[in-house]
C-alpha cells in the first residue's frame, strides 16, 4: 500500500526498524524496475510514444506524485531518466534483432 502523505510524528518508530523498513522499500523498488525492464524487453513491438502522448503521461505522474506527497521534481527527473534508460533497452534490442 502506498504511503499517502508524510508520516505523522504519532507514527514514530524506533530508528532500527525504520531502517529495515526502508532497505524493505529500496529492494522493493529494484524489484519493479526489474519488472518493469524485463515486461518491455520482453514486448515484441514497443510503440514509441508521441511528445505530446509523453507530455500526457509525465501530467498524470506529476499529479500522482503531488497527491501522495512525493517531491515532484524528483518524480520528474527519476522518469526522465527511467524513460531515457526504456529507450536506451530498446534501441539496443531493436540493433539487436536486426544485426541477428
Amino acid at each position: 500500500m502506498m504511503h499517502e502523505g508524510p508520516p505523522r510524528s504519532d507514527q514514530s518508530q524506533p530508528l532500527e526498524s525504520l531502517s529495515g523498513g526502508l532497505e524493505a522499500i529500496d529492494l522493493q523498488i529494484l524489484s519493479l524496475l526489474s519488472q518493469r525492464f524485463g515486461l518491455a524487453a520482453s514486448t515484441t513491438v514497443q510503440r514509441e510514444l508521441s511528445d505530446d502522448e509523453r507530455k500526457a503521461q509525465m501530467t498524470v505522474i506529476r499529479r500522482r506524485a503531488f497527491e501522495l506527497g512525493i517531491p515532484v521534481g524528483l518524480v520528474t527527473d527519476f522518469w526522465d531518466r527511467l524513460m531515457d534508460a526504456a529507450d536506451a533497452v530498446q534501441a539496443q534490442r531493436n540493433h539487436r534483432a536486426i544485426n541477428d
